[in-house]
């Protein structure tokens, strides 16, 4: 019987000729990989005619879905079809098993709201993506399996174990779990490195110690060299040096190291270590942490996710440096945002130019003779213009307020004087 969990709904809508043309342009594509699969062995005939019999149900489901309910299913569609000359057998059961799922989920019930999480019958979990249905979720899977066994839910993690196991798709050797979305310029099947050594770690846990190496034996072809020392790839497409990415890894491969006797992924996790020492202070802006190098700030997820990973290496290391760091993250939790606001010097008659400056990303409002306008700035000196045609000459009182991610908020005052 099928578990799910979650409901809203977002609004995709395709154009109808568009989407019946190309439903039926993916399901052929479909079609001829199952029958590629059987004739070159990658899997049975009794694994096609199940992966038939989904392909068929979604068909008739999909005829009746309204809006986005059918938008998301004909994407998880196209999905599954661009993998067509692939069907390996763990891959066929990970993507059939994905259409499967939202065949029955979305028959019944609206699209989730982007970003949450539901099981299928083995406790698989897929991942809401507007747009893109629900995903096969490699990194929520293994996050899960990790609460499960430090939860003692033995028989739940067991299900789980066995359902990943299944969908691992083996590499020179190793283990590898693949994400079949295109996202941030990747094109799937694409996989993690951070999600390799979560992988690791989890079946370790697990007592699985085959398995577990064999997710750990992927890890080298996700290492690169960074600042003298080795960073970890988030994504396989992509050298952009995560924060949360590298820390995570650091714990799972200590921990994996321990449980699986592993010296080899104990080296790992050290070089990791130094490497995100030698360059923390660059992801650290003063107020709040940079989602990777040299690029944004993070979302409050991010940042409370590093700041709880940096409070675990700094138990793990015992390490001053590191205990100040996670209270350093941990305080920008609670600190009010830098802010600094200045009008003109001089009267205005059409225009003024309003100078901001915040020491983090922040909701901005400027209120001016009973009127708010809202925008979100990230760490650094922003302008805002303000029109004064048609106002009446005298003194105005401006009011800049900043709201951070988490909450906090910061607020100051200042004369505008308006001339005729």
């Amino acid at each position: 019987m099928q578990r799910f969990f979650a409901v809203a709904v977002v609004a995709v809508v395709l154009p109808v000729a568009t989407a019946r043309a190309d439903w039926w342009s993916d399901a052929r594509l479909v079609e001829r990989g199952i029958a590629h699969a059987v004739h070159v062995e990658w899997i049975t005939p009794d694994d096609a005619a199940t992966y038939r019999t989904i392909l068929s149900r979604s068909t008739g489901v999909w005829r009746k879905l309204p809006g986005s309910r059918g938008s998301n299913l004909a994407a998880v569609l196209h999905d599954v079809g661009r993998q067509w000359q692939a069907y390996i057998a763990p891959r066929a059961l990970a993507l059939f098993g994905m259409l499967d799922t939202n065949t029955r989920y979305l028959g019944s019930g609206a699209m989730p709201l982007d970003g949450a999480d539901i099981l299928d019958a083995d406790g698989v979990v897929y991942r809401a993506f507007a747009g893109h249905g629900l995903q096969f979720h490699p990194l929520a899977n293994f996050a899960r399996l990790n609460r499960l066994l430090a939860g003692g839910n033995d028989p739940d993690a067991a299900y789980l174990a066995a359902a990943l196991i299944s969908r691992a798709v083996p590499r020179k050797g190793a283990l590898t779990w693949e994400y079949y979305f295109p996202f941030g310029g990747g094109y799937p099947p694409w996989t993690s490195g951070m999600v390799q050594a979560v992988a690791a770690r989890a079946f370790a846990a697990d007592a699985d110690y085959d398995v577990a190496r064999k997710a750990y034996l992927a890890l080298p072809r996700y290492i690169f060299p960074l600042a003298g020392g080795a960073w970890i790839r988030l994504y396989s497409f992509s050298n952009m040096p995560v924060l949360n990415a590298q820390l995570q890894s650091i714990l799972s491969l200590a921990d994996y190291a321990e449980l699986n006797q592993d010296p080899g992924a104990a080296q790992l996790s050290e070089r990791l270590l130094q490497t995100a020492d030698t360059l923390f202070d660059d992801f650290d802006t003063g107020a709040w942490s940079l989602y990777s190098l040299g690029g944004a700030e993070s979302p409050l997820n991010y940042h409370v996710f590093d700041t709880n990973l940096l409070k675990r290496i700094a138990t793990q290391t015992q390490s001053p440096v590191w205990t100040a760091r996670a209270s350093r993250f941990d305080r920008y939790l609670t600190a009010p945002p830098g802010l600094s606001a200045a009008g003109p010097k001089k009267p205005v008659r059409r225009e003024a130019q309003i100078s901001i400056w915040v020491s983090k990303i922040s909701r901005v409002n400027v209120t001016i003779a009973g009127s708010t306008s809202s925008m979100t700035f990230s760490r650094g000196s922003h302008t805002f213009s303000w029109s004064a045609r048609g106002r009446a000459a005298g003194r105005y009182s401006v009011r800049v307020s900043a709201t951070d991610l988490a909450g906090n908020k910061a607020s100051m005052a200042f004369p505008l004087i308006v001339r005729k």
